[in-house]
């Protein structure tokens, strides 16, 4: 809606109001509140709402609904839930307005969401999919703004994969009625959803799509921020580290100017993740620090997430005792979710220190939670590091193959073998080796090591490799060396010990 017709609309309530017609008023209220709440801040929408008299709220089903969701959009659940409770009944009995109750029961389940209540947010979301069903196609924005809401439900509660569909509904929706802005945001919903699932093409598509909204000149000033940010990862997670570099210093300099000091956290993080990504590990703690000053000023909760982040540098480095303790200062205030993401920094410094079952017990449970809900991304980094761990222990190459064979096959289908959460070139370095003894896989450990994301710690263990004179896989690992311009160390020859020969060569590496 464009920002004159809210004005006029916002008039036409004011003076309904003014005018005691508070039918009409009501009425019109909920005829425009998704875009009313969606675009403007709580407190406008409170006060909207507050010339209504108690009378005309109890006797108006319309007032139960809009207090239900001023109310929700205040985030003061207990009320939100009675008035929202009271109309859904009301308006279920009657088989009326299946738009205001579908909406009803997706603000029931954010507000269970946010009591960890998942099988009632479970419940509520199937409502109101139901209910949108019945609404028929392109019956309204208000359909757009709901197949909006419930693909951010399916992604924070573990349906990626699922939100995805209503994401890209709702981009549809918001096209067909000619809401740039709506289109923009649901679309900016598809590329994220679709990063997780590790689809980068749909990624690619939706922005490429969302760039074309953001050129119409008809979207908010942060959009580009938005656009810039969402590039930024999709960069990042294809590997294109320079591209990602790039993308992040152009999105923190908009997002300094901006005046909010979320974006520019949010845009200062990912700049320092992806300093790392490069191996630039003081610049990255450089930028950490920034953002822990930006964080400390605004927003203090975010700081565990920049222990985290410094807690990978530390273990990258090889600091391991700086890292745990990062990690550990991150998880003490995390929820569930962050708790299964963080715990893997820590976990890794068990594989690191040869704490195998800790380091399992650890991986296991986050590699749960990340594939039930459907992160591509991160399960392709857990699993690597649980085959190394059983790549320590000597497991059986057909227990390893059946732990890694989805992930590998999202891999080896993917423009470069990369993973952007939780690589570790010496853990990478181990599994890809491996992945040189196998069938079908030993084209995708060629591409790990050629692509030269894997630094010294790869050519370390190609080195080792072909020193060691095991057959196929020392010819295979002197091969990739001299593809690589790294002469292998084949004076070594002599040395008769295997052993002695992989510790001379790992020291030769490390100059």
């Amino acid at each position: 809606m464009p920002i004159e017709q809210f004005e006029t609309v916002l008039q036409q309530i004011r003076s309904f109001q003014e005018q005691g017609e508070w039918p009409p008023a009501a009425q019109l209220f909920a005829e425009h509140a998704a875009g009313l709440i969606d675009r403007l801040p709580a407190a406008t929408i409170a006060a909207l709402f507050a010339p209504f008299p108690s009378s005309a709220i109890e006797r108006l089903p319309t007032l139960w609904y809009l207090a239900g969701l001023v109310n929700a959009a205040l985030n003061q659940a207990t009320d939100a839930e009675r008035w929202l409770g009271r109309a859904v009944e009301y308006y279920a009995g009657r088989q009326a307005h299946p738009e205001r109750q579908a909406w009803i029961h997706l603000e029931l389940a954010r507000i269970e969401y946010r009591r960890d209540d998942f099988a009632h947010v479970q419940a509520h979301v199937d409502s109101a999919l139901q209910l949108v069903a019945q609404m028929g196609p392109g019956s309204s924005t208000l359909q757009a703004f709901l197949y909006y809401m419930i693909a951010n439900l399916c992604a924070d509660t573990g349906r990626v994969a699922e939100g995805v569909g209503y994401a890209q509904a709702s981009a549809q929706e918001y096209h067909r009625h000619g809401s740039t802005l709506g289109e923009f945001r649901a679309l900016l919903t598809v590329a994220s959803l679709a990063r997780q699932t590790g689809d980068f093409r749909i990624e690619r598509d939706a922005l490429v799509q969302a760039r074309a909204c953001y050129q119409t000149g008809r979207l908010e000033p942060y959009s580009f921020e938005s656009l810039l940010g969402a590039e930024t990862h999709l960069d990042w997670y294809r590997g294109d580290l320079t591209g990602a570099l790039e993308k992040a210093q152009t999105w923190l300099t908009i997002a300094q100017g901006s005046g909010y000091s979320r974006r520019r956290l949010y845009a200062t993080l990912v700049l320092g993740n992806v300093l790392r990504a490069l191996g630039r590990y003081d610049q990255s703690l450089q930028v950490y620090q920034a953002a822990r000053r930006i964080a400390a000023e605004s927003n203090p909760n975010f700081t565990r997430w920049i222990d985290v982040q410094e807690s990978w540098v530390a273990a990258l480095q090889g600091r391991l005792d700086d890292a745990a303790m990062l990690a550990e200062r991150a998880l003490a205030p995390a929820d569930h979710g962050q708790r299964m993401s963080f715990q893997v920094n820590l976990a890794v410094v068990y594989l690191l220190n040869g704490r195998w079952p800790d380091a399992e017990e650890l991986l296991c449970e986050s590699l749960d939670f990340y594939r039930r809900s459907q992160d591509q991304v991160a399960t392709c980094a857990i699993s690597f590091h649980l085959a190394y761990a059983q790549l320590a222990k000597k497991a059986r190459s057909s227990e390893i193959l059946d732990l890694l064979q989805p992930d590998l096959r999202w891999l080896d289908g993917c423009d470069n073998a990369y993973f952007p959460l939780w690589w570790h070139p010496v853990l990478v370095s181990r599994v890809a080796l491996w992945l040189l003894t196998t069938t079908d896989y030993r084209a995708l450990g060629r591409r790990l090591f050629l692509q030269r994301r894997l630094g010294a710690d790869g050519l370390r263990t190609l080195q080792e490799a072909a020193c060691a004179g095991n057959g196929a896989l020392s010819v295979e690992a002197t091969d990739l060396l001299t593809i690589l311009g790294e002469p292998p160390l084949h004076h070594l020859d002599g040395v008769e010990d295997g052993s002695a020969r992989s510790i001379i060569a790992a020291a030769v590496v490390d100059g």
